[in-house]
């Protein structure tokens, strides 16, 4: 994802004197939304909680399974998100100062975890892993297991987690003023005492805030943990998120409710985290001057330089490519003639459908909302615009398991809204259903990817400013002149981009649909099929179920593909 600095302070934006208009009517559409879809789903799960008593609650989370879990899942996630930090750092350092051929695909496939299915990715790094796997094998023969362990967790958890940390601190690096640099090195500083006394303390709100937000979604993490964990209580690899979605098997919610009001409670002190870096970073960048242009790479020199672009490169290669080479391979493994088929079974094609389904509504709402948040967060100046800016990221933080439970509690039987739904039926004489049915697969894969289309636009409109708008709006043009002619040809590009890779985590969502969906044939996506498939654990299904993953593999090739293409527009007509 884009950073959340920027280069520009909007111009002049007053709440009650602005002269843009559209304040009432963007902040009603986007409290609206934001209300519907994130707000009240989760509010459900709070309720339910409530209706056990506070010694109930904490002999529900007292268990020990359930802390097992818990602790497994938060030292993974603060493990991870460290190792997150050092090999994000080097990445971000090698593709920023640095100049070699390749750079340009390494800087697109650090954002492949961003489009590729956790399921995927699961099902994928567990067979890697394996005793028997292209990676595992050679690892067990050193007496290291990966797969069903804690340290396999580690791993998925590294995939998932890394461009967190990149995309926050590259940014920081390329508009890091070298004049700094340049004047300790002429005082006789030595490369290790600049890095540490001049660019580290630049960038460590970057890394606060990147770490944290590995660390919330590696604490909520499912689809990418649960195959290699191999989710045993005996051995204590079960992660809190397989706790809640087995006590949804269960029809336990109330203890699903209580431990996902645990999990929401550790989620928000996560966001309020990252958030308070953000405005310390954004407060800190306003009070001093940033460099006019990018920091221009060159030809790494010396064994230190080219040291670092060879870690980069490998581990690029062993962390986020080398599972795309083994999912192709695997999925040909019994020739094109079973792969084909594999693709066309009834189940399959279903699967297509609801997962097309799901994605175009999802896609649709999102960049509705994606735009009418990020003109009503960027062009106003208003109280609690910190808070709502940070409710919009409550997704990123929030377990997809959790997401699912909320829908739950909200239409399900016990659900609140479970009668205004049954009195509708009546009304109009139809048998709508939102969970476990098609609504419920929308809805959820509406939450998950909620955030991604505005977070791409927000960036963009703060460092534009306001003056051409405000200059439009006194010139007597209307709202939607002024975005179409003025606000739109500088969007344009980040909102297509904004919108294939909420397409892409669409088509991939796993934990929330999971929680609503349970009808193969009828309501199940691509990656709920996987699943099924992987899990028949005949060799047939199992490789029928990497020839349905490369589908979505090759989907994300060609979303990181389009990204490169939108973002080098992008700069070209920044410039």
């Amino acid at each position: 994802m884009r950073s959340m600095r920027t280069d520009k302070k909007p111009a002049r934006i007053r709440n009650n004197h602005s002269v843009i208009p559209g304040f009432s009517l963007t902040m009603g559409i986007m409290i609206t939304m934001l209300s519907v879809f994130i707000l009240i789903p989760l509010a459900s799960v709070l309720a339910y909680s409530l209706h056990l008593s506070p010694k109930e609650y904490f002999a529900v989370i007292s268990d020990s399974h359930v802390l097992n879990a818990l602790v497994v899942s938060i030292v993974c996630a603060f493990l991870a998100a460290l190792l997150n930090c050092v090999f994000g750092l080097i990445l971000a350092w090698v593709l920023v100062r640095f100049e070699f051929p390749g750079k340009r695909i390494l800087d697109g496939l650090i954002e492949l975890p961003f489009a590729l299915p956790t399921a995927v990715a699961g099902i994928t790094l567990s067979k890697m892993y394996s005793t028997t796997g292209e990676l595992g094998g050679p690892l067990a023969a050193l007496g290291i297991r990966v797969s069903y362990t804690h340290l396999g967790i580690l791993v998925a958890l590294v995939f998932i987690g890394i461009p967190f940390v990149v995309r926050t601190v590259q940014p920081v690096l390329e508009k890091l003023d070298p004049a700094y640099e340049e004047a300790a090195y002429v005082l006789g500083a030595r490369p290790a005492g600049v890095f540490r006394r001049v660019i580290m303390p630049e960038i460590m709100p970057a890394m606060l805030t990147g770490f944290g937000l590995a660390l919330a979604r590696g604490i909520g993490e499912y689809g990418s943990v649960i195959y290699i964990s191999g989710n045993s209580a005996k051995n204590k690899t079960q992660v809190v998120s397989y706790v809640i979605m087995q006590k949804l098997n269960y029809i336990d919610y109330e203890s699903a409710t209580a431990i996902a009001l645990l999990m929401l409670i550790i989620s928000f002190l996560l966001l309020l985290f990252v958030n308070g870096v953000a405005v310390f970073q954004s407060r800190r960048v306003g009070s001093t001057e940033l460099a006019q242009s990018q920091v221009r790479g060159r030809a790494p020199s010396g064994a230190g330089e080219l040291a670092l672009v060879v870690i980069a490169v490998l581990f690029v290669f062993f962390m986020l490519v080398f599972p795309l080479i083994s999912v192709i391979r695997n999925s040909l493994s019994k020739g094109l003639e079973f792969y084909l088929s594999a693709l066309s079974t009834e189940y399959v094609i279903s699967a297509f459908g609801v997962t097309l389904l799901a994605t175009v509504f999802a896609l649709l709402v999102n960049t509705f909302f994606g735009l009418v948040a990020a003109w009503a967060l960027t062009r106003f100046a208003f109280r609690g615009k910190q808070a709502l800016g940070a409710l919009i990221d409550i997704p990123f933080s929030v377990s997809p398991v959790i997401a699912g439970l909320a829908y739950i509690m909200t239409f399900g039987r016990l659900g609140w809204a479970a009668p205004i739904v049954d009195g509708i039926n009546e009304a109009l004489g139809t048998d709508i259903q939102i969970v476990f049915a098609l609504p419920g697969v929308v809805l959820a894969t509406i939450f998950v990817t909620f955030p991604f289309v505005s977070r791409e636009l927000i960036p963009v409109l703060n460092s534009i400013g306001t003056a051409e708008e405000e200059a439009a709006a006194m010139m007597g043009a209307s709202g939607m002149t002024i975005f179409r002619r003025v606000t739109f040809p500088h969007i344009k590009w980040p909102l297509i981009y904004g919108m294939i890779l909420c397409a892409a985590r669409a088509l991939g969502e796993f934990g929330a649909v999971n929680a609503l969906s349970k009808t193969r044939g009828e309501t199940f996506t691509l990656p709920l099929e996987i699943d099924a498939l992987y899990l028949a654990g005949s060799s047939d299904s199992i490789i029928a179920a990497f020839a349905v993953s490369s589908v979505l593999v090759i989907i994300a090739v060609v979303v990181l593909i389009l990204r490169n293409i939108f973002e080098y527009r992008e700069k070209k007509h920044v410039s």
